[in-house]
């Protein structure tokens, strides 16, 4: 039996707020909108379609003060996932922090 089917999926928390991205080592950053959350990664909806296995920079905008600051990796596409032309992309989150977003280095415009 393979690991993935042994582990249980990471519990997903229902979560629509927006997310900037950028491709790594990109200055350019990217609008999308987050679908959902785990520990483990990201289903975000955005303009682009980012092939399988680009890493990113995200920033995930959890309040005004509280900014979620990841590097990850597209892992998958999804499925539409609502009404909107937008491209569903699934990416797992490898290293994060917390920060003020008046603290980070490059915070998107």
């Amino acid at each position: 039996m393979n690991e993935s089917a042994q582990q249980p999926r990471a519990q997903r928390f229902p979560l629509k707020v927006p997310i900037h991205y950028r491709k790594s080592g990109i200055s350019n950053w990217h609008d999308g909108r987050t679908v959902n959350i785990s520990h483990t990664g990201v289903l975000f909806q955005t303009d682009e379609n980012l092939q399988t296995g680009l890493k990113l920079e995200i920033r995930i905008s959890l309040s005004p003060k509280t900014t979620l600051a990841c590097q990850g990796t597209v892992v998958r596409h999804e499925p539409t996932v609502s009404t909107s032309e937008k491209t569903g992309l699934a990416a797992r989150i490898s290293h994060y922090r917390l920060a003020n977003p008046d603290k980070l280095q490059e915070t998107p415009s």
